[in-house]
């Protein structure tokens, strides 16, 4: 019959569509490959070239030299993949992927990944639109796979299906198209006019820095009354696994990858036996901030209204790649979002080497003056506009409540670490002034796990 020849052809159409982006995608994962290649040769040429001009330049000069390389840092010279996990949120898919083809400077150096797991045909639908701007790859929906969960945790399925999804993305980014690195991001979330060209300058920190496992976009104390909106190159080492929008290496995923958790992976990762005592770099203002839809995910708007709506991304770009970022290194609905970019490329980045670091942060935030609560609290009354900075001390947990309450940062632990803390000092910055809270080095040694906040810490009211 002619009904069955039109449903043959239709079936031998959406196979070769089905055939043809595949293809597409393998198209655009060899010219970002080809285009990492190039930079890596025109890298190593410039590195031959300029070791044979040193060689006739004298000693004092030719350390000189060494100083300026350090200070030159470009651009990571291998693609990076942006994996975008979604579900069954179409809106928010949309956005999210136009918001990245639009911030987007380079389709070879930054391919972007959609991976889905539910079987939602309008999000299909919504990703299919994009191709071949973006790849896509479609999973197992988490209600078939037959997912084992522990005994009493039945009603954190969702937590489970995640954590599949994850590590379902991340093998398919790492193990099958082989990329050595990724960059994490979740359909409800915004980002900033410079978010690539931040992840594109740090990434060579996570290359020579084995105390470094994460570059995070996202300050979870960065309300726009906690930040200074001035410092938009602004970044900090952190003990606190952020998330959120963050990039991986695929070093850290073999790591991971054979021993990645049923459910929980985010806790699963701040654990002290896979932190390992190691730390994540993040900013002053946030590159991704949280969308509305972010009410709608798995934990039915747990701290949206009260935390996560009120992030502040920046918004004057940076160009990161021409900063100097070794500071960093151990060895050498109110977050605001950035939407300054900054030209990080044109900066300087000593400060965040290991031996500058730790050393310049512990001594500015320990001469800074020490106030108690109340002192502190009506300096800040003030309203003064000249800046300040002051140490507020903790040594017990109750302590530290009190102080997180009163200055309105993030109280909650993670293994004993506090959100953004670094050598256990939580910074912040509030009427022109920055405040350190800080333990006391008489008595504190390292993170308590068994630290944790209140369960009724964010409904306090707290002035």
């Amino acid at each position: 019959p002619i009904e069955n020849d039109f449903a043959d052809i239709r079936r031998q159409i959406t196979r070769l569509e089905r055939l043809l982006r595949k293809s597409e995608n393998n198209i655009d994962r060899i010219k970002g490959e080809l285009s990492a290649q190039q930079a890596i040769y025109k890298r190593l040429a410039s590195d031959t070239s300029a070791k044979h001009e040193q060689k006739h330049v004298g000693n004092e000069e030719e350390g000189q030299g060494d100083a300026d390389a350090r200070e030159a840092i470009s651009a990571w010279p291998e693609p990076i993949p942006v994996l975008v996990f979604a579900c069954h949120r179409a809106v928010a898919v949309a956005n999210h992927v136009k918001k990245l083809l639009k911030y987007r400077t380079s389709a070879e150096r930054f391919p972007i990944i959609v991976s889905q797991d539910c079987d939602d045909r309008q999000v299909a639908g919504v990703v299919e639109s994009f191709i071949p701007s973006v790849q896509y790859v479609k999973h197992l929906s988490g209600d078939k796979a037959n997912i084992t969960v522990e005994a009493g945790h039945e009603r954190y399925l969702t937590y489970y299906m995640i954590a599949r999804h994850y590590k379902l993305g991340l093998s398919y980014v790492f193990d099958q198209l082989g990329y050595t690195s990724v960059i994490i991001t979740e359909d409800d979330l915004d980002i900033a006019p410079d978010f690539f060209e931040y992840f594109s300058a740090t990434r060579h920190l996570l290359e020579i820095d084995p105390t470094l496992y994460c570059v995070s976009a996202w300050n979870d104390n960065g309300k726009i009354n906690l930040i200074d909106i001035n410092s938009t190159d602004l970044l900090y080492r952190s003990d606190f696994f952020p998330g959120l929008g963050w990039m991986m290496t695929r070093e850290l995923w073999k790591e991971f990858g054979p021993i990645w958790p049923n459910g929980f992976w985010d806790d699963w990762i701040r654990d002290p036996l896979r932190r390992k005592n190691r730390s994540c770099i993040r900013p002053e203002i946030s590159r991704t901030g949280m969308t509305p839809e972010g009410r709608k995910g798995a934990s039915n708007g747990l701290f949206f209204v009260k935390h996560l709506a009120k992030i502040a991304i920046n918004t004057q770009p940076v160009n990161f790649t021409t900063l100097k970022m070794d500071y960093l290194l151990k060895h050498l609905a109110k977050i605001a979002i950035n939407t300054q970019p900054v030209n990080f490329t044109t900066l300087k980045m000593d400060y965040l080497l290991k031996e500058n670091y730790d050393r310049n942060f512990i001594k500015r935030v320990y001469s800074a003056t020490l106030l108690s609560l109340s002192n502190l609290t009506q300096q800040i009354s003030r309203r003064e506009n000249t800046l300040k900075e002051y140490r507020i001390q903790y040594s017990q947990l109750g302590e530290y409540l009190e102080i997180a309450g009163q200055l309105q940062i993030m109280g909650d632990f993670k293994a004993g670490v506090p959100r953004t803390a670094y050598l256990g000092i939580v910074t912040c910055f509030i009427n022109h002034i920055r405040i350190f809270v800080a333990p006391d080095l008489k008595v504190w040694k390292n993170y308590d796990p068994s630290w944790e906040a209140p369960e009724n810490f964010f409904n306090m009211n707290f002035p």
